[in-house]
């Protein structure tokens, strides 16, 4: 997991062709700008979601995880809890290939606020739990970046 000031984000590239790809036109285009909706970067191998979420209020332990894509998350408007899944895992609903998303239990976990600036990334394989309440608002506005890594 890489949690960091959005204005480090142009320190990661390198990690992958496709991420890169995904940093470079984060930098250059304004996601406020945008309607809610899927958008591509390049085509599967790097594309992002603007979504308005509603906040859960209610714990749950449930994390998701994916095996293809890396999961970038950042905020437009709001603030927002992440929860960080560790340790051993225990499937809750198997892996989806087509989705690529399963769910799973986790041993432990680390809780971090997400704000307008910051980002956090998700490798394959690490579980997460995003869009939880963070003490302020009911809603996000936020954008998903999916980076295809394998």
């Amino acid at each position: 997991m890489i949690f960091d000031e959005l204005n480090h984000l142009a320190d990661y590239k390198g990690i992958h062709r496709n991420s890169d790809a995904a940093i470079d036109y984060l930098l250059n285009h304004d996601m406020s700008l945008l309607d809610l909706g899927r958008y591509e970067i390049d085509g599967e191998r790097a594309f992002f979601f603007v979504q308005e979420n509603t906040l859960h209020r209610e714990p749950s332990d449930s994390f998701e995880f994916h095996k293809r894509y890396l999961d970038l998350h950042f905020l437009l408007r709001g603030r927002e809890k992440i929860v960080y899944g560790c340790g051993e895992k225990d499937i809750r609903k198997a892996y989806d290939a087509e989705a690529d998303i399963g769910f799973a239990v986790c041993k432990s976990a680390v809780p971090f606020i997400l704000d307008e600036s910051c980002f956090a990334a998700f490798l394959p394989e690490e579980s997460h739990r995003p869009n939880g309440f963070a003490g302020r608002g009911e809603n996000v506005r936020k954008c998903v970046v999916k980076v295809q890594l394998d």
